[in-house]
């Protein structure tokens, strides 16, 4: 399904977008991976090559093993965790009106998830309008760009996908783990990329999913990879609550899966987690990570021979 993004006037400049496009993120090297399982097979390959034998080659391939399971990325979501946020005052005394940013994605999404919408109050003309209809209160948190707000306070880890394997608990944003490059921002979209993952993010209509009087975002995040050019995922998220400062929590509403031409699969909750757990360790190849994995290899067995 192609992505639009809502291109702006020729004659509007954004000072942010600008400087934040030319930026790579750089933090402390990112949580190793290992792509795929390791079996007795490999730690008996590893025990050859140090030349380690008997108890001492025992002992090493036992805590190479312990070592290579706690680095394996595993597909979590801890969006339902509580957070220390206050529960955030109603802005909208009735109901909150749509805006709409991008009128393509937001009609694929009525169309994809009409129950939900319906829920939630929206109702999507034929001409793209959505309803309810009305004026932007000036408290409304509304940020000059939404592509700068999620390239750097994006949680990655409040939704499950395949980027929970190129993050861990401690660096949560594209901002943080320095693979990350921006290769395009711009109002409403970003689009940033590791050797290993190209995601691209639309914030395509805001409004008042949850009922509270607060608008939330209506997210479209696709993830393509270059081991795979007929293959990519596209997550309909919604962010609840944005505020000015702390991280964006994200809800994944459900997950389209494309190989090639035809229909998506379409996969919600645990069928989606499962799938994305299994995806991460067989086919991602997490090249970026594998540096950072050999390293540690190498840094147990020279530990073990010194002992």
């Amino acid at each position: 399904m192609p992505v639009r993004t809502t291109a702006r006037p020729d004659n509007h400049t954004d000072r942010r977008a600008g400087t934040a496009t030319a930026r790579r993120f750089r933090a402390l090297h990112p949580s190793s991976g290992l792509p795929g399982q390791t079996g007795l097979t490999d730690l008996t390959d590893l025990t050859d090559l140090t030349g380690l034998t008997g108890l001492t080659g025992l002992l090493a391939a036992l805590l190479l093993a312990m070592s290579l399971a706690a680095c394996a990325p595993r597909i979590t979501d801890d969006g339902a965790q509580p957070y220390a946020s206050p529960q955030p005052e109603r802005i909208y005394p009735g109901p909150v009106p749509v805006q709409v940013l991008d009128r393509f994605l937001l009609t694929s999404f009525a169309q994809r998830h009409p129950d939900a919408a319906q829920r939630a109050g929206l109702v999507v003309l034929p001409d793209g309008r959505a309803e309810p209809s009305g004026d932007i209160l000036p408290q409304d948190y509304q940020p000059e760009s939404y592509g700068l707000e999620l390239a750097l306070r994006m949680n990655l880890r409040s939704f499950p996908s395949l980027l929970l394997g190129f993050t861990d608990d401690t660096r949560r944003t594209f901002a943080s783990p320095r693979q990350w490059t921006v290769s395009a921002l711009d109002r409403s979209s970003l689009n940033v990329h590791s050797p290993d993952l190209v995601n691209t993010l639309v914030v395509f209509a805001t409004l008042d999913w949850n009922g509270n009087g607060v608008r939330d975002w209506l997210v479209l995040l696709t993830q393509k990879t270059p081991h795979d050019e007929g293959f990519y995922l596209g997550y309909w998220l919604v962010v609840e609550d944005p505020a000015p400062k702390g991280l964006l929590q994200a809800r994944l509403l459900s997950l389209d899966e494309y190989r090639g031409i035809g229909q998506p699969v379409v996969r919600t909750g645990e069928e989606a987690r499962v799938f994305l757990d299994k995806l991460l360790r067989e086919q991602i190849l997490p090249a970026s990570q594998e540096a950072a994995r050999k390293a540690a290899d190498e840094a147990t067995i020279k530990a073990i021979l010194k002992q």
